[in-house]
């Protein structure tokens, strides 16, 4: 007969319950077990006895209310949290009744999940994981995603995802509980094998078929447990002289922080790619907040530009005149005087009549009932008017014939107002009615030039200005570039020598400062759209990824079972979060900027985007993705495993 082998743990007196004072609620009263090296016992009992809660205290998930618990000599509830989880990554090895194999996961990943929390290089990782899948024979599965599994493969995966961390203590709760007969002699005998090989084995289990294959089986009643010498089956555990305890070499860090934030990384991404509907919902989310900031900062500047780039063209060279008499405007020997001035390259005539009092249709007022009304602009205006904003008609020279000697009521159309009113072309024929005036359409405006209002605007002769109400009649004198101040200060008295104060003068030049205000409101306008599409997306993707943590509850415990810091769980989620929000960024900072590119095109403006909007959006989609995962990182970090493996 060989001597009894050491002790690989012992504890005494052990408690654990919940509440305080007369309203204590005990899961344990009081356990006395010692379990030696190469060690194989069975815990059995009623459902409720406390077995779960007795193996999760030995496995560290749980906190003791009383009692001693020693391992290898080392009393336990003097470690650091740390120290129990590198007890847990590199000396326990956990085999749930439910082997919470990951299912978008190979069986190959899921083997070697306690080998990535110790930190194993990824080399000796693989060579580690084969020679476990092999000896479950479970290699030729070993790519087969989790969910394609059966519950025996399943189970076996489990116990392959123990046996590869080279443990000295396996801890199976119930792992025959959900499989047939076939699988279970099946597990029992992988248990047995490993035991052989010197790793304790502590096993709950209902079934006595099942504990007549451990060295000793213990019961425990009540929350009750006798040190179960008595059922110790002789030359039951390994001496110590005897025991092949698998070697312990040094932690292996797999080449220092960078290859294991690398690992962490691509582990995330792989969560990523295990679920691609989630993943892509996460990934549009950020996509539509980051590509709004990039699209709202492209638009700024290009419509800050092109209003700038509008003032200042028309601040070179262009003087706006009227008068208190509005006769002033209309006098041909007020416009003659300012020719006269020097430095003036043109003067032009235009008058505003508003669409409420001039309806415009194609067939006589009232002689189609509910027809809809023209909402563009319509003003008298004469040919040098039209000459100085530069616009393109057709047919050429059609805004000649504004001005005519033989009476005849003539409209130019814009190419906007011409679409809106069905009018394809200008010639004989064709006819529109305003102010039930009947008007003849001479020419389409096909490019508005310097006026942009041109395009959604009905021109008219100036002879008209006795039959149609008239406001706001003006003279548009163009300069040459450089002469706007001097000519505007030279006008009232050209103009008016008796009484300057009644010509009204103004320039654009004045405007740049307002350019510059409009240019800053509508920054802060597309700021804060912007800010409120990075908003929503931050709030939906933190509310996806705090579902995430609620559904991956077993997940997360099984990654504390085997070692797994709370750092580690929080950088995971994390790092989740950032690879997201970062592929969110990118992508949004592609679709702002041909969003930019394309209304820019429609507006014919020219686009304006600085490189920093890209950085600017892929920043954004980066920060916004560790923001939305900050507070689900949390709640994953602080989750008690116990708890979680019990649900």
């Amino acid at each position: 007969m060989t001597g009894p082998s050491r002790p690989l743990l012992r504890v005494s007196g052990l408690q654990k319950y919940y509440g305080s004072g007369p309203e204590r609620v005990f899961a344990l009263r009081s356990v006395n077990l010692s379990v030696g090296v190469g060690e194989f016992i069975a815990i059995m009992g009623p459902s409720g006895a406390g077995k779960s809660t007795l193996l999760n205290l030995l496995g560290l998930l749980d906190t003791a209310s009383g009692g001693t618990y020693e391992f290898d000599g080392t009393d336990v509830s003097g470690l650091r949290e740390s120290e129990q989880n590198l007890l847990r990554a590199h000396v326990i090895g956990f085999v749930f009744q439910q082997s919470h194999v990951l299912l978008a996961d190979s069986a190959a990943d899921n083997a070697a999940l306690g080998l990535r929390v110790q930190g194993v290089r990824r080399r000796e990782r693989e060579e580690r994981v084969t020679r476990a899948l092999d000896l479950l024979d479970l290699l030729p599965r070993s790519e087969e995603l989790g969910k394609n599994l059966s519950g025996g493969e399943r189970q076996r995966v489990a116990i392959a995802r123990a046996v590869a961390t080279r443990p000295r203590l396996i801890l199976a709760d119930e792992p025959t509980g959900a499989l047939d007969s076939a699988n279970s002699a099946r597990i029992m005998s992988y248990l047995r094998g490993l035991n052989r090989g010197g790793v304790s084995v502590i096993l709950i289990t209902h079934d006595r078929e099942v504990a007549a294959a451990a060295d000793r089986t213990v019961h425990l009643v009540d929350g009750v447990l006798g040190d179960g010498s008595a059922g110790r089956k002789p030359d039951s555990a390994l001496p110590a002289e005897r025991a092949e305890v698998p070697s312990r070499p040094g932690v292996q860090r797999g080449g220092g922080w960078p290859r294991r934030a690398l690992d962490e990384i691509a582990q995330a991404l792989s969560i990523h790619t295990g679920k691609p509907g989630r993943s892509l919902l996460l990934l549009l989310a950020f996509l539509l907040g980051t590509g709004g900031l990039v699209a709202s900062m492209g638009l700024n500047e290009s419509a800050a530009a092109q209003v700038s780039e509008r003032i200042t063209r028309a601040g070179l060279d262009e003087v706006v005149v009227s008068g208190k008499d509005p006769t002033l405007a209309e006098s041909a020997d007020t416009a003659a005087r300012i020719r006269a001035l020097e430095g003036v390259s043109g003067v032009g005539y235009r008058a505003i009549i508003a669409t409420a009092d001039a309806r415009v249709s194609l067939l006589p007022p009232d002689s189609v009932p509910g027809a809809a009304r023209f909402t563009g602009r319509i003003q008298l205006a004469d040919p040098d008017y039209v000459r100085l904003q530069a616009p393109s008609i057709v047919p050429n020279g059609a805004s000649t014939l504004l001005e005519n000697d033989w009476g005849g009521n003539i409209a130019l159309l814009g190419r906007d107002a011409a679409r809106d009113l069905g009018i394809h072309s200008a010639g004989p024929g064709k006819q529109i009615w305003v102010g039930g005036i009947a008007l003849d359409v001479v020419g389409i405006i096909s490019d508005p030039g310097r006026d942009e209002l041109l395009a959604n605007t009905i021109l008219l002769s100036p002879g008209l200005r006795d039959r149609l109400p008239v406001s706001e009649p003006e003279l548009l004198v163009r300069t040459q570039p450089g002469f706007p101040a001097a000519v505007a200060e030279a006008i009232p008295l050209a103009v008016s020598p008796g009484d300057p104060a009644a010509v009204r003068v103004s320039t654009v030049a004045d405007l740049r400062n307002l350019g510059r205000g409009v240019s800053t409101d509508l920054g802060t306008l597309m700021g804060i759209i912007a800010g409120v599409l990075l908003a929503l997306a931050s709030l939906s993707a933190a509310t996806a990824m705090y579902l995430s943590v609620q559904a991956r509850a077993a997940e997360i415990a099984l990654r504390r079972a085997i070692g797994a810091s709370r750092a580690s769980i929080w950088r995971m989620f994390t790092l989740e979060g950032l690879t997201i929000g970062l592929g969110g960024g990118i992508a949004g900072s592609a679709v702002g900027m041909m969003g930019v590119l394309i209304a820019c095109a429609a507006q014919g403006w020219t686009p304006t985007l600085a490189p920093s909007a890209v950085g600017v959006g892929i920043g954004a989609g980066a920060i916004t993705g560790i923001l939305a995962s900050a507070y689900p990182a949390l709640v994953a970090a602080r989750a008690h495993p116990a708890d979680a493996i019990r649900g």
